[in-house]
């Protein structure tokens, strides 16, 4: 596995060119990694990029989208979880809309803590 560094600016072309969704419309590619820490991630299968911001004991991933190859979920949380360790933190945590990756987070280790509810107005 290999991992660099990346400024905001690439990061944000990256998530991008990968298609990020971010869950406001208030949040942009540039927002996102303007705040956080960036990196390049290689798993050789695959390759994507994160952002990453810690608050407090734990470390958000803010952002994170595949490159190359089927997803980032199982690399891509060992990987966060190393950095994690380095860093003290004591929880990982991310947001997201989408089943899949709650299925596949689950899968590694993950729980759900959070809902999001809507109503349509009547």
């Amino acid at each position: 596995m290999e991992a660099r560094g990346l400024s905001a600016s690439e990061a944000a072309q990256a998530l991008r060119a990968a298609g990020l969704r971010a869950p406001l419309e208030c949040d942009t590619a540039e927002r996102i990694a303007q705040h956080g820490e960036c990196f390049a991630l290689d798993f050789g299968r695959g390759a994507g990029v994160c952002v990453l911001r810690r608050d407090g004991n734990v470390l958000w991933v803010d952002a994170a989208a595949a490159t190359r190859g089927d997803g980032l979920t199982e690399d891509g949380l060992q990987f966060v979880q190393a950095i994690a360790r380095r860093i003290g933190a004591r929880k990982i945590a991310f947001e997201t809309n989408r089943r899949g990756l709650v299925r596949k987070a689950r899968k590694a280790g993950c729980r759900v803590v959070g809902f999001v509810m809507e109503k349509d107005v009547q």
